[in-house]
């Protein structure tokens, strides 16, 4: 007889919402962070990754509970809020 999976309401797919990560992203001298709004972590991860290419690409945590999951907005994913941490002069 096979265990039937375990339950994890927390965990069910949230078709209505979206999560707002934030990224730091390492582009030669410059360090900086963006806001990342997507249907999963992975998918702003990969967002990020596509639009800043071959840059190293880190979530930021912890992340914000209260701002985590957001409302379902058109589109499947965008970045926002570009924050500079660090430019080393070259």
């Amino acid at each position: 007889m096979s265990e039937s999976p375990r339950e994890y309401p927390d965990r069910r797919e949230r078709e209505d919402e979206m999560v707002q990560i934030t990224l730091e992203i390492h582009t030669g001298a410059t360090r900086f962070r963006v806001s990342a709004r997507a249907t999963s972590i992975q998918r702003a991860v990969s967002i990020a990754g596509a639009r800043y290419p071959g840059c190293e690409t880190k979530l930021v945590l912890p992340a914000e509970s209260e701002t985590f999951f957001v409302p379902y907005a058109s589109g499947e994913a965008e970045l926002t809020g570009v924050e500079v941490l660090e430019k080393i002069a070259g």
